[in-house]
C-alpha cells in the first residue's frame, strides 16, 4: 500500500519515476521484457542507435539486463520506505523519526547507486568487454 507524501516534492519525484517504469510493488511476477522496453532506451547511443529486445539479448546480457531491473525494482522499494518514513515525519519530529528517515534515504540512495553501476556493466558488455581493464 502507497501512502502519498504530503510533501509535494516527493510526489512531483514519484511522478518522474513513474515516467521510467517506476510502480508500486503488485506482489506480481515482474515482465522482464515489458520492462526492458522501457528501460533499454537508457543503453542508445550514436555508437549502438538500436538496442535488441530482451528477447533478442545475448545470455549474458539477458542476465545483466535482469541484474539491472532487479536494482531498479530494490530502489523503487527503498523509494517506497523513504516515502513513507518521510511521510511520517509530518507527524510530528522526533529523534527516531528522523534517524528512521535517514536510514530508509541512505538505503535508496545506495539503491540507486547500485543501480547505475548495474547500468555501466550493461554498457560495457554492449561494447563487448566482458572485464574492466585498468
Amino acid at each position: 500500500m502507497i501512502i502519498p507524501s504530503p510533501d509535494q516534492l516527493v510526489e512531483q519525484g514519484a511522478s518522474v519515476l513513474a515516467k521510467f517504469g517506476y510502480e508500486p510493488f503488485g506482489g506480481e511476477e515482474e515482465h522482464w521484457s515489458a520492462m526492458w522496453d522501457l528501460l533499454k532506451g537508457d543503453f542508445t547511443t550514436q555508437k549502438h542507435p538500436e538496442i535488441p529486445s530482451f528477447d533478442d539479448l545475448s545470455l549474458s546480457l539477458k542476465e545483466a539486463a535482469k541484474v539491472y531491473m532487479r536494482r531498479r525494482l530494490i530502489a523503487d522499494r527503498f523509494f517506497e520506505e523513504c516515502r513513507k518514513a518521510q511521510a511520517d515525519l509530518f507527524k510530528g519530529i522526533d529523534t527516531d523519526g528522523v534517524e528512521r528517515y535517514t536510514i530508509a534515504r541512505d538505503a535508496y540512495e545506495d539503491s540507486v547507486g547500485d543501480f547505475g553501476a548495474a547500468r555501466e556493466r550493461i554498457a560495457m558488455l554492449l561494447d563487448g568487454k566482458y572485464w574492466e581493464e585498468d
